[in-house]
């Protein structure tokens, strides 16, 4: 682990004193273009404060994090994201740390990201890590839903009850778990009523996800008139999971359920990145 931790010394802040530094996967996606049902190419990414109240959050509890992607490219900031308002403080002083902190570990360089690709955290040993957590934006839905190497770590961290936290679109990643996880989505995108094989280590977990009149309100303001294939809740509800959410849309909303923290929308990334840290300390 002290070679791991050399490499990615630049992602990587201690605070003293610490009783017990863990190492925590952040994955994330390579998508910062999409094609949306009626054609449309909407451009995404990352959520900034989905992605940076998290980090700094682990970061400030001395924890060691891992950036990875599918294929290791440097993540698309969503423009749509890149304001005060998503975060839980809306200060401006506080949007602009965060801000900071992205841009002195370098994620989104294109030369100089840290961000490693899945088959290089194979490499490494998944069983090397403590923790993973995946934020939202819709990017996940873009290359994270039917990656067999992503389900392949999940289920390790579900097998070895490692805390395993995901917030707004970022939960639709649970559906890499799925045995047919390709033929759900396809059947998602086409439409149909999706049938989920047996075997889904998520089936029957509490947990919550982008609402979907959230998802009606985003899909008129930032989707240029066109709509997602799938939205979210309905995903992981076919799949079997059982999806709650808060009473007002736009209200913190986190549910943890054995391992696996979920996070509703923007406003619930603080919360489960401390639910997550609670889960780290047992």
């Amino acid at each position: 682990m002290m070679k791991l931790k050399k490499l990615l010394a630049i992602a990587t802040v201690v605070f003293s004193p610490v009783t017990m530094a863990e190492d925590i996967l952040v994955v994330m996606s390579d998508i910062s273009q999409m094609k949306l049902k009626g054609g449309y190419d909407y451009k995404t990414g990352f959520y900034l404060n989905e992605l940076m109240e998290p980090v700094k959050i682990f970061m400030d509890a001395g924890h060691t994090l891992t950036f990875a992607s599918p294929t290791g490219q440097a993540p698309t900031l969503d423009p749509v994201s890149d304001t005060p308002s998503h975060f839980l403080d809306e200060s401006k002083e506080n949007y602009n740390t965060h801000k900071a902190l992205l841009n002195e570990l370098m994620l989104t360089n294109k030369e100089k990201s840290p961000v490693l690709s899945f088959s290089r955290i194979e490499q490494i040993g998944i069983e090397n890590f403590d923790a993973v957590f995946v934020p939202g934006g819709h990017a996940p839905l873009g290359d994270l839903v039917a990656n067999d190497q992503l389900g392949k770590f999940l289920r390790h961290f579900n097998a070895e009850s490692k805390p395993t936290g995901l917030v707004c679109h970022g939960p639709v990643a649970l559906l890499s778990a799925l045995p047919n996880n390709d033929e759900f989505e396809t059947q998602m995108k086409a439409g149909q009523k999706a049938e989920p094989t047996n075997g889904w280590i998520y089936g029957g977990y509490n947990m919550t996800t982008f609402s979907n009149s959230e998802e009606a309100v985003a899909t008129q303001y930032y989707l240029g008139g066109d709509e997602l294939f799938y939205w979210p809740q309905d995903a992981l509800s076919q799949a079997g999971g059982n999806y709650s959410r808060s009473k007002k849309d736009w209200q913190p909303h986190i549910v943890v359920d054995r391992e696996l923290v979920t996070g509703q929308n923007n406003k619930s990334s603080t919360g489960v990145a401390l639910a997550l840290l609670k889960l780290l300390d047992k």
